[in-house]
């Protein structure tokens, strides 16, 4: 939890991110601005080994070299397995993250693994980012599997939504936010926060440690929270990976 929370701490002191205009452009455009509020890649020296699984570029404007390919694996469902490669530093963190998920939750159902990025990065349809192998979307978890999902992403509501699971699973990825590569800062929609926030301060959660973890309820203009809102993420999460050591032509 204390690397959790100083990371964190890094992503308080920057500039607030404010969702634009209409929706795509809002959702684009958010990515752009909030991923430039958190803490910026270190420049690694010449000496350093160059990482396997090059991040080239910005995640809304870039590129992938030497890519890796998430594996199919028990438990999910890669939706388009064509848009699964990343880095290798973020393809081997979505898998253990989602391994060490399934072992706590063993009965909840199959989890939705949506885009990473194509095989050689760049621009794909109905992303602005996505672009250089450090995005991902995972769908949420629910009471009852959706008859539309994994297939299709659901937005959650408080009838649906297994808040106890779908924490868990946020939570996990935060908790890679001080490693190599870690996440930087995951996107939710401000009221699936809401009910995820209100589901653990009712389970005896520390509110100091959740007011570090999500923006809500500081209002969606504020810099608080590793888990920030962007338009059109209230049935996934949208996780973003730092740009791993020796990954030089990342930003």
């Amino acid at each position: 939890m204390r690397r959790i929370m100083v990371a964190i701490g890094l992503l308080l002191l920057a500039p607030s991110a404010e969702a634009s205009r209409h929706a795509k452009r809002g959702k684009a455009a958010t990515h752009k601005r909030a991923a430039r509020a958190a803490p910026r890649a270190v420049v690694h020296t010449a000496s350093e080994s160059r990482a396997p699984g090059q991040s080239v570029g910005a995640p809304w404007d870039g590129a992938l070299r030497d890519p890796a390919q998430l594996p199919d694996g028990d438990g999910y469902v890669i939706r388009r397995p064509w848009r699964s490669f990343g880095t290798s530093t973020t393809v081997d963190l979505v898998g253990r993250v989602v391994a060490d998920w399934r072992l706590a939750f063993p009965d909840s159902h199959v989890l939705a693994i949506g885009d990473i990025s194509a095989e050689h990065g760049g621009a794909i349809t109905e992303h602005h980012s996505h672009q250089s192998g450090r995005d991902v979307d995972i769908g949420l978890v629910y009471q009852h599997k959706p008859p539309a999902y994994p297939d299709s992403f659901v937005t959650a509501t408080a009838d649906n939504l297994d808040c106890e699971a779908t924490f868990a699973l946020v939570e996990k990825f935060a908790a890679t936010a001080g490693e190599d590569g870690g996440a930087q800062m995951i996107f939710l929609d401000f009221a699936v926060q809401g009910l995820l926030y209100r589901w653990a301060l009712g389970h005896d959660v520390d509110r100091d440690y959740l007011d570090e973890l999500f923006q809500f309820p500081h209002g969606r203009a504020s810099g608080a929270g590793l888990v920030r809102h962007v338009p059109n993420h209230d049935n996934h999460i949208h996780v973003r990976f730092r740009c791993a050591r020796g990954d030089r032509s990342c930003q």
